[in-house]
Formats: structure tokens, C-alpha cells, sequence
């Protein structure tokens, strides 16, 4: 079996409170690094790339570095996603060689009490001491953009110019860098839609391991409704021979769902099978 990627959420906790976040009604956890190591051995075997993005912060975590340096040894690819308020602290991050990208969600300036020089100069900081990872900013699409985050577009926009590329919205700024518009989604834990027919790419393509241990679908799972099994208690080998699994990807290549959370998902409606 291949995944193309995992979703580790390695910390549950957030030093912000964005509007646009689910809020988090699961115990707060930090990741140790034997649990980390633990299933970097599991995942190892089926996949190359780890996202370390479900809920919270993972610059918050104090042993990222320590995770890092573990995906340096495994080979791994890993993709960072954060608010950028503590990059400041980790200026040097991208030396690790597991780094593949690293992708700034800049549209969380709105919902900050610091100005935007305060905040975007350690990230534009960052930018220019790193050749090697990817970059990607983000933004909500024009039309949702805050008044922060439209001023901070602007000050982009001055010193860079936009290349598109062949993905929607997305825009070379330079090497390795990127500036990318994306859509504000409804999480589908408090969605209401009710569709039992769609394909997905999740549990095909892609897993979620949330702070606990517990192996969901995706990343979409923030609450954890989907509970393929525990993989702190489970080989991972067994929990994906279970016939809760089998019977989810056999029902996307049907284009069915049964999965409530899948039912109510709207992010899957942009893929077709």
C-alpha cells in the first residue's frame, strides 16, 4: 500500500483564536517525540510525505525542531503550515533538510492585535535567508480578504510581481516562492449538507493521525469523528486492513459516502471521479 500523505497533527494547542478555526473541543496534547518516532517507524513504509497540519500551531511545539531532525534521518518530505507569528523563533528551520515547503497563512494577520510590519518582517526575514524550501503564502480569495490582510497583499504586491502559474490562483514571486488564493471553507463538522454521493482522495491519498494517536480520513476531521483506530495501541498495518477502512475507499470508487462527516463535507465537491 502507498498513501501520498499524512497528516500528523503533532500539537492540538494554537496561540492564536482565528475566527476561521474550528475551535478545538479535544483534550489539548503536545506530541512527545516517542510518539512522533513511533509512527514516523509506522507511516514510513507507505509514504514519503508528512503534513504536520490537522489543528493547532506546530511552531508552538517545543520539540518541532527535534521532530524535524527526525525526518532529516528518515528521508522523509515534510510541509509545514502556520501562522508565521513564530517563525521569529525558528529563523534557521530551513536548514533541515526534510523541509520541502513551508506555506504562511498570512490571511491570520485579521484576526491579530500586532501591525503588519511587526508581524511580516521576521517572515520576510525568513524568505530571504532560505533557498532550498518552498514557499507558499496564502491568502483568502480577493473578495474575503480583511483590511490587514489586503495591506499586507499590497505591500507583497510592491515588492514582488506576480507570475500566475498553472495552478488556479497561484502566482510565482520568485525562486521558490509562491502567493496563493484560496477559497474559506465550511468545516464539515458544522456543516449541515447531507450528500451520500462523492469521491474523495481522502483514505486514499491521504490519512490523519491527531495528537492522540487516533488515525482519521484527513485533515478536514478536526474533531476526530472519524476513528479508524488508535495507532499508539494499533499496528498501523492493522488498522488499515480493518473493514471500516476497506469499505470507505470501496465506497469512493463507488462515488458513495457513508461517513456522516463525508456526507456533510463540501471541500470533497471539488474533486470528481
Amino acid at each position: 500500500m502507498s498513501i501520498k500523505r499524512i497528516y500528523i497533527e503533532i500539537t492540538n494547542n494554537c496561540n492564536l483564536n482565528c475566527s476561521f478555526c474550528l475551535k478545538n473541543t479535544r483534550s489539548p496534547r503536545f506530541m512527545t517525540l516517542e510518539q512522533f518516532q513511533h509512527i514516523i517507524k509506522q507511516i514510513k513504509p507507505i509514504t514519503s510525505y508528512v503534513y504536520l497540519h490537522v489543528q493547532g500551531e506546530p511552531l508552538l511545539h517545543p520539540m518541532i525542531e527535534s521532530f524535524l531532525t527526525l525526518c532529516d534521518q528518515e528521508n522523509l518530505q515534510v510541509q509545514l503550515v502556520t501562522n508565521g507569528t513564530l517563525i521569529k523563533d525558528h529563523m534557521n528551520i530551513y536548514q533541515h533538510s526534510s523541509l520541502r515547503k513551508i506555506s504562511f497563512s498570512l490571511h491570520s494577520i485579521d484576526q491579530q492585535n500586532q501591525d503588519i510590519y511587526t508581524y511580516y518582517q521576521p517572515i520576510d526575514e525568513f524568505i530571504a535567508n532560505t533557498t532550498k524550501t518552498y514557499i507558499e503564502l496564502r491568502f483568502w480569495n480577493r473578495n474575503s480578504m480583511g483590511k490587514q490582510s489586503k495591506a499586507l497583499y499590497d505591500i507583497i504586491c510592491q515588492k514582488y510581481q506576480l507570475q500566475p502559474t498553472k495552478k488556479a490562483d497561484s502566482y510565482q514571486l520568485a525562486d521558490k516562492l509562491f502567493l496563493y488564493f484560496q477559497d474559506e471553507f465550511e468545516w464539515p463538522s458544522i456543516a449541515t449538507n447531507l450528500d451520500h454521493d462523492g469521491y474523495c482522495y481522502a483514505a486514499n491519498n491521504m490519512l490523519a493521525i491527531l495528537a492522540d494517536g487516533q488515525v482519521s480520513l484527513c485533515c478536514l476531521d478536526a474533531q476526530g469523528e472519524i476513528n479508524l483506530g488508535n495507532i499508539f495501541k494499533q499496528d498501523l498495518n492493522e488498522i488499515l486492513n480493518t473493514s471500516t477502512y476497506l469499505n470507505i475507499i470501496n465506497d469512493f470508487h463507488n462515488n458513495q459516502c457513508h461517513e456522516k462527516l463525508c456526507q456533510r463535507c463540501t471541500y470533497r465537491q471539488r474533486f470528481k471521479y
